[in-house]
């Protein structure tokens, strides 16, 4: 993980530091995957927080994820904290 993309992405509003996890956007735990190399770290710890949350990468990375087949269950987070992807939570 980078630190300076961890730290570009606290500077959002919408993003709050975390301690479990890397940081937390609406109530959600966010992990971060610079790459598509990073993608099966990322899924492995949002599988520890439930299966739902935010996977946050860089805007010029983008090209390299396929959002459609990115998990259902996880949303995608810019640097800046925008949302790029809402993640689908089941309604209980």
């Amino acid at each position: 993980m980078s630190s300076s993309l961890l730290d570009t992405l606290l500077l959002s509003s919408k993003i709050e530091p975390s301690e479990t996890y890397d940081a937390i956007y609406e109530s959600l735990p966010v992990v971060i995957a610079e790459s598509t190399k990073d993608l099966d770290a990322a899924f492995e710890k949002l599988d520890e927080a439930g299966g739902y949350g935010y996977i946050a990468t860089w805007r010029k990375n983008l090209f390299a994820f396929n959002t459609k087949l990115l998990s259902k269950r996880c949303g995608l987070l810019d640097e800046n904290g925008n949302l790029l992807k809402a993640a689908r939570i089941p309604k209980n």
